[in-house]
C-alpha cells in the first residue's frame, strides 16, 4: 500500500473510522513509540480528521525575491496527487507564512487531504471557509516570496522532529497528528480498526450500566 505508484489512497480506506490516538497506540504496541509530530502542531479547525499518503515539501529560508517567484511552490503544488497529505518541512521557521487561501484551494483541487506545516501560515478565516484542513505552529500575515523557497516535493523530510518518507500513512486530528511507516500501513490500519471496534464495545458497556472492570475483562482495551 503506497503511494509511490501515483495510484493515490485506496477507495476502501476507512478513513472515517480512524483516528490518532488508536493509531498511536497500535504503532506503540508494534514498538515504533517515535511517531507523533511536535504537539505544537495544531488544526486551525475543529473536528476534522485525515487520512492519506506523505507528500513532504521542503522548504528553506531565503535572502532575496527571485527573478522568477513561487517556482517550487508551483511546481509542487501541481504535482499533489489525489489522497496525499502534504507535510511542510520548514523547521519550525517564522520568517514567513508558508502556506495560505491559494495554496489550500490549489491543494484542494488536485485531491490533497490536508496540510501539515512545521511552521505558519496565513488566511486562516478563508481557509477555514474552504472547509480544507490545515495543521500549523500559529498564523503569520508574511508572503513567502523571497522568505522561503520550496526547494523540492515528494522526498524524505523532516517535520515536526520526526522523519517523514513519501508514502507514509498521515493521520491527523484534534489531537495532532501521527504518521505510520509506509511498511507497517497495512498492519496498522487492521490492528486499529480492531481495537477501535472492541473499543465501542466497551463504551456501550459501561453506558449500559457495566463496571469498568468488567468491560475491560470482557473487551481487553482501555
Amino acid at each position: 500500500m503506497s503511494a509511490a505508484d501515483g495510484s493515490g489512497m485506496p477507495p476502501d480506506l476507512p478513513a472515517s473510522r480512524l483516528y490518532t490516538a488508536v493509531v498511536s497506540d497500535i504503532l506503540d504496541g508494534l514498538g515504533h513509540r517515535d511517531h507523533a509530530l511536535d504537539r505544537a502542531i495544531r488544526p486551525l479547525g475543529r473536528g476534522e480528521v485525515i487520512a492519506g499518503f506523505a507528500n513532504p515539501f521542503l522548504v528553506t529560508e531565503v535572502d532575496r525575491i527571485p527573478d522568477e517567484p513561487y517556482t517550487g511552490e508551483i511546481g509542487a503544488l501541481d504535482d499533489i496527487r489525489p489522497g496525499e497529505v502534504i507535510l511542510v518541512a520548514v523547521g519550525g521557521s517564522a520568517r514567513a507564512a508558508c502556506w495560505g487561501e491559494l495554496f489550500s484551494v490549489a491543494a484542494r483541487a488536485r485531491g490533497a487531504r490536508g496540510t501539515l506545516i512545521d511552521g505558519y501560515c496565513r488566511d486562516a478565516h478563508r481557509i477555514a471557509g474552504l472547509g480544507y484542513p490545515v495543521w500549523c505552529r500559529g498564523t503569520l500575515p508574511l508572503d513567502c516570496k523571497g522568505r522561503t523557497a520550496v526547494t523540492g516535493w515528494r522526498q524524505p523530510a523532516v517535520v515536526g522532529g520526526l522523519p517523514v518518507r513519501p508514502g507514509d500513512l498521515v493521520v491527523a486530528d484534534d489531537d495532532g497528528a501521527v504518521v505510520v511507516p509506509a511498511e507497517l500501513t497495512e498492519e496498522t490500519i487492521s490492528r486499529a480498526l480492531a481495537k477501535a471496534s472492541k473499543e465501542n464495545g466497551l463504551r456501550d458497556a459501561l453506558e449500559a450500566g457495566s463496571t469498568l472492570r468488567a468491560a475491560y475483562d470482557r473487551f481487553g482495551v482501555l
